[in-house]
Order: structure tokens, then C-alpha cells, then sequence
């Protein structure tokens, strides 16, 4: 009786309504830390598990809950629509609208198709390349966790940010641009100015330069249109 009561959707019920204010801060939060840990357990060392409907938001908790029937054509039809949306328009604009539209899950099914996809094209990479963690400066250093892939010349770097609550204040707020990044850059001392990388996400080329006496990318520039980043080293 005391749960249902407490838990009534009904315009009298202050609990309610201070919780669900709360609930949509922490669920914006968490969803950020949710793409950032894929991201993470996708092209960290080791092999990479998805348990099962765990491609969009998945609110289970534990045995038994989590051994619910999936809606794997709901995530076909996603996925599809997903690759149309692709092509329709610039990766850029596809990348910033999926961020904004975060709640709908195609974010997540989005980095989970692209990020695996890459990783199946370049399994030696993965299999066997070095894990070299990089050194993040400037005033939101803390708030990303930076690393490498690397197998001779064949490399790609992974940018995920962390502390979400520390990094934007509203939850309307997106973790993008230079008002959010402010200063803040990655160290890159395997690359001399000049070298370029392509954002696997967005498509977008960036440049590497010379910053405080080091090789440098700015993350105002690799956070511009999506929330992580894998950014691969391209030759000329």
C-alpha cells in the first residue's frame, strides 16, 4: 500500500514529482557514461562481451531480469534505419543529431555498429597492437580517459570523457564544443605536427599540432559533433 501510494502519478504526490526532476538529471548523466564505457570495453584490451539486448538502453538489473526475451527485430529495423540515415546526410550532422536524440538509444547502436565494425576490419590491431595510455592537459584533463591502439604504422586513438556531472552543469547541456572543452588538449607524442586523423564516428579530418612544445589535438575539435571519439591516423 505504501508503494503504491508513494509511487501514484497523481498532481498531490510531491515525491513524484522531485524524483522524476531527479531522475532525468541522473539519467542524462548516464547515458553519456554509458556511450563512453562501450566505447571503453569495445577497443580495450581483451575481447569485448555484449550481453544480450544490451545494444540500446537496457534498464534490467540482474538474474533474472536481464534474461528477458530481446526485440531483436526492433533492433534490425534500427540498425537499417540507422545506415539510411547515414547516407541521407553529412556524417557531422548525423553524429550532433543522434547526441541530441540520445534518449531513443540509436547513439548507442550507432557507436556499437561503427566501433565494431572498425575493429573487425583491423583485427591485428586489436589482437596484437600495444595499449598506450596519453597524457590529457588543460583545465578539463580529468575529465577523459585517452589511449592508443597501435601495430606499426597502423594506429587509432580513443578519446572518451568521464565525470559527467563535472563537465556540463544542466542536463539540456551537451558535452561538445569549445565552451565545454575549453583549453583542454591530448598529447600525442607518437605524431609530429602535421598528422592528420579521421574520426570514425563523424568523418571529420583532423589535424595534429604543435602545442606548449608538443604534438597536440584540441578537444574542442574532437568532441565537435559526437561524445567519444576513435580518430585513425591517415598518410598521405
Amino acid at each position: 500500500m505504501f508503494i503504491e501510494t508513494i509511487m501514484s502519478n497523481t498532481p498531490d504526490n510531491k515525491f513524484v514529482r522531485d524524483f522524476t526532476a531527479f531522475q532525468k538529471i541522473i539519467s542524462h548523466y548516464g547515458m553519456y557514461n554509458s556511450i563512453s564505457q562501450t566505447l571503453l570495453k569495445i577497443t580495450s584490451p581483451g575481447v569485448p562481451d555484449f550481453y544480450q539486448g544490451t545494444e540500446l538502453w537496457n534498464f534490467s538489473l540482474v538474474d533474472p531480469d536481464n534474461r528477458r526475451s530481446v526485440d531483436y527485430n526492433l533492433r534490425i529495423n534500427m540498425l537499417e534505419e540507422l545506415k539510411k540515415r547515414e547516407i541521407e546526410i553529412t556524417l557531422p550532422e548525423f553524429t550532433r543529431e543522434l547526441t541530441v536524440n540520445k534518449e531513443n538509444g540509436k547513439i548507442k547502436l550507432y557507436l556499437i555498429y561503427k566501433a565494431l565494425n572498425y575493429r573487425k576490419n583491423n583485427r591485428e590491431l586489436f589482437d596484437r597492437g600495444e595499449y598506450l595510455p596519453l597524457e590529457v592537459m588543460g583545465k578539463k584533463a580529468d575529465n577523459v580517459c585517452a589511449f592508443v591502439r597501435r601495430i606499426g604504422n597502423n594506429r587509432i586513438l580513443i578519446i572518451t570523457p568521464r565525470f559527467f556531472t563535472s563537465l556540463i552543469s544542466q542536463p539540456t547541456e551537451l558535452p561538445l564544443g569549445e565552451t565545454v572543452w575549453d583549453d583542454t588538449f591530448i598529447i600525442i607524442p607518437i605524431a609530429e605536427p602535421g598528422a592528420k586523423y579521421k574520426n570514425i564516428f563523424t568523418g571529420e579530418m583532423l589535424t595534429a599540432r604543435e602545442y606548449r612544445d608538443a604534438t597536440a589535438l584540441h578537444l574542442s575539435e574532437v568532441f565537435s559533433n559526437f561524445p567519444v571519439a576513435m580518430l585513425e591516423r591517415i598518410y598521405d
